[in-house]
């Protein structure tokens, strides 16, 4: 989606989590299992806000433009963007909140601020990055360039490791989860995926049909991985390495998977409902439908997940929404 994780459809990111065992899914409420919270502005300082990034320690919505690097705090009872922690030209951005860091890509660097020590800028390397993704189990960086090769960061120390050779043309639609790091290839079909504790890269082999490219989104314990293309989203079990789920939609959809209360939110646009906008709200396995939301007047097509909520794009504005479960 772009050099953004998001397709910000109005405009033109990802909890990150640990390799664990997933948790088991919360108790849904017998009403909707989400309800908007706060409206906020979708552009600051004249550009429109394209990357997004969640912390789930500090409760923290990152966010960045053509202007730089802002942020909203989500406990806060009014919550607000403020900054910029940085002016820059950022096309994406990457959390490691264990760390403390963001990490960002402009048209001609990578580089990270340090949250835990002032909102410090550190270059890591002037590189024409078409993507870059954060890795939690080896804490790594890895940046998708023009060439067809990876490249890989510690996170820590800034240290550039060996490249990762692709099997094709440049690598697209990044995504962290479970010990692995997925992708596809320019110029070839299918799923790709990095084994992180070797750096070998090799076909994910999924029985079922998918359609490549598509815009990935993974749930960060490794259960399941998402792909959302033309009119269409997969639920991919990754252990399985099977298509557990498959949805056909009226529009392009776009996805976000809340790792707190284990859901896929959906949203398209569809000329037969009275908002012209769908805002669904799956379970993983077989995408059964838990929700249908009632779509805000100002709301429009794309989301982002965050930790029991999820923010959505509007007219001029992002929406957050928060799960009603507590």
């Amino acid at each position: 989606m772009s050099l953004s994780r998001l397709a910000w459809v109005v405009a033109a990111i990802e909890a990150v989590g640990a390799a664990v065992a997933p948790p088991s899914p919360r108790p849904q409420p017998a009403g909707p299992p989400y309800r908007l919270v706060a409206t906020l502005p979708s552009g600051v300082d004249g550009g429109q806000l394209r990357t997004f990034a969640f912390d789930p320690r500090e409760k923290k919505v990152y966010a960045a433009n053509n202007r730089g690097l802002y942020w909203m705090d989500l406990s806060e009872p009014d919550p607000r963007l403020k900054g910029p922690l940085t002016k820059k030209n950022i096309l994406k951005i990457e959390i490691a909140p264990e760390l403390g860091r963001v990490f960002y890509a402009t048209p001609d660097e990578v580089g990270y601020v340090d949250l835990e020590h002032g909102g410090d800028v550190l270059l890591v390397g002037n590189i024409l990055a078409r993507d870059l993704v954060y890795e939690p189990t080896r804490q790594e960086v890895y940046v998708a360039t023009r060439d067809p090769r990876l490249l890989v960061f510690d996170a820590r120390s800034n240290r550039r490791g060996d490249p990762i050779p692709l099997p094709g043309w440049y690598g697209t639609e990044l995504e962290a989860a479970g010990g692995r790091v997925f992708l596809s290839l320019g110029g070839k079909d299918g799923l790709y995926a990095i084994d992180a504790a070797t750096h070998r890269i090799a076909p994910f082999k999924v029985s079922g049909r998918i359609v490549t490219p598509a815009y990935i989104e993974g749930d960060p314990s490794g259960q399941y991985l998402f792909l959302a293309y033309y009119r269409e989203i997969v639920a991919i079990d990754i252990a399985r390495a099977a298509v557990v789920g498959r949805l056909v939609t009226a529009s392009r959809p776009t996805i976000a998977f809340d790792p707190g209360e284990r859901l896929l939110v959906a949203t398209w646009a569809d000329e037969a409902l009275p908002a012209g906008l769908a805002i669904d709200v799956f379970r993983p396995d077989g995408l059964t439908m838990v929700a249908h939301l009632e779509n805000p007047a100002v709301g429009r097509v794309g989301v982002e997940p965050t930790n029991h909520g999820f923010v959505q794009a509007g007219h001029l504005a992002l929406l957050v929404w928060s799960s009603t479960g507590g």
